[in-house]
């Protein structure tokens, strides 16, 4: 019984603290603890049981194929990449390529054949006339314009 309450309260606490204070973090804050304990736990562990690490010698064999290990498991990460990336012969499964061609072709067909740098010139343009029209500069300004040729400037 003497270790019931205390373990009873311990996770009362820790449920308070998961449903009450948790949520109210950013996730900045969250990764940075978890990091915090992660690294907090891992030194525990290994000074607990680091004359345990030292003394083990059954995994001294399979150093022999740790490079085999890892080519292979390379190997095939870029062969799921690519399948994942390009698509299968299977017609009836888009591959995610084929859908982004697609949908820039489409994006294309809308865009107008006014060069980019016009266009933008336009709408500032544009902006600039609204601007000076809610100020009342306008139409002042354009007549006085439009009497100074402009090879007199």
């Amino acid at each position: 019984m003497e270790l019931f309450i205390p373990s009873l309260l311990a996770l009362v606490l820790a449920a308070v603290v998961v449903m009450f204070l948790l949520p109210r973090l950013s996730p900045v804050v969250l990764g940075s603890l978890a990091l915090v304990f992660l690294l907090f736990a891992a030194y525990q562990h290994y000074t607990f049981f680091g004359t345990e690490y030292r003394q083990s010698t059954w995994q001294l064999p399979l150093v022999e194929y740790a490079p085999y290990i890892l080519l292979g498991s390379l190997i095939l990460f870029l062969l799921f990449f690519i399948m994942n990336f390009v698509g299968v012969s299977d017609a009836s499964a888009a591959a995610p390529l084929a859908a982004m061609n697609a949908a820039v072709q489409r994006v294309a067909s809308q865009i107008p054949a006014t060069p980019v740098l016009t266009q933008a010139t336009n709408v500032m343009k544009n902006a600039a006339n609204n601007a000076m029209k809610a100020v009342g500069m306008g139409q002042n300004q354009r007549a006085a314009n439009q009497r100074v040729p402009f090879s007199q400037v």
